[in-house]
């Protein structure tokens, strides 16, 4: 297996962050969410999505991007910032995991884990000592793998998208250290 290396990344990666964020969805998400919802998705839009975020000025607690690089590629990414959703704050979660997507041919092989202890660096380093996430409820494969690195369960709630109503739950680290 490939070594896999792991970096901030930098507005030149926005496409292929952009092409592995659809990927990732359709690959994850498939039976998950309408085939519609999937099928809209837009790696040039994504791109562009990101090419914002890495683009933006940097702030003490503006959003950083990290990369799994293996033989040359990006094969997983994570984002990590200043907690948006209010109730997380009102939690105490100073900090979020805004996302983190693996190709699913390096799910399981070491990946997902280094991302999450790079951005629970990250965080803390910025003086956001704990970090919470959302995922889909039914993505169960997320789901242990947060369970995994001891996140627990915080609140769940359900998002309208157009005609689809989704089920969230948050998990939580109250101390990212042991994600350290």
């Amino acid at each position: 297996m490939p070594m896999v290396d792991f970096r901030l990344a930098t507005i030149e990666d926005a496409t292929a962050i952009g092409a592995l964020h659809v990927t990732s969805w359709r690959e994850t998400y498939t039976g998950l969410l309408p085939q519609e919802m999937l099928s809209s998705l837009s790696a040039y839009s994504r791109a562009a999505m990101w090419a914002m975020v890495l683009g933006a000025p940097a702030r003490p607690d503006g959003t950083r991007v990290y990369v799994a690089e293996s033989a040359g590629e990006i094969v997983g990414f994570g984002a990590c910032g200043r907690q948006r959703d209010e109730a997380m704050r009102k939690r105490g979660f100073a900090g979020e995991f805004g996302a983190i997507y693996i190709l699913r041919s390096q799910q399981g092989a070491g990946v997902g884990r280094p991302l999450m202890t790079l951005m629970a660096r990250d965080l803390k380093a910025r003086s956001m000592p704990s970090a919470g996430l959302w995922v889909l409820f039914n993505n169960s494969g997320a789901r242990g793998f947060y369970e995994r690195l001891g996140g627990t369960i915080i609140i769940e709630r359900e998002v309208a998208d157009g005609d689809t109503t989704l089920r969230e739950v948050a998990y939580g680290w109250p101390d990212l250290a042991p994600l350290i």
